[in-house]
């Protein structure tokens, strides 16, 4: 289980970088320039990517039947991941 946390750290840590590369972008001139297309689908394949393994981790967790603060740790990536995907398909 701890690859799907160590995937999921480097995702966010991109997922995270793009972010601010597009609102770096969005609030440098009045016309978004075209990058802005290509970073809000790679933000929204990250997003994706991240659902898919906290999924997963959820899975493993419930198979193996996990002590509680394994349950907490996925809890937490959860929340993170779910506000990541809110934010990746708000961005217009």
């Amino acid at each position: 289980m701890d690859w799907c946390f160590v995937i999921g750290s480097l995702d966010l840590a991109v997922f995270g970088f793009v972010y601010s590369v597009y609102a770096t972008a969005m609030f440098a001139s009045p016309t978004p320039p075209p990058i802005v297309n290509l970073l809000r689908w790679f933000a929204r394949v990250l997003a994706g990517v991240l659902v898919v393994l906290t999924g997963l981790a959820g899975f493993t967790c419930y198979e193996i039947t996990a002590p509680w603060q394994a349950w907490i740790v996925v809890s937490c990536l959860a929340a993170v991941v779910i506000f990541s995907a809110i934010l990746a398909f708000k961005m217009d």
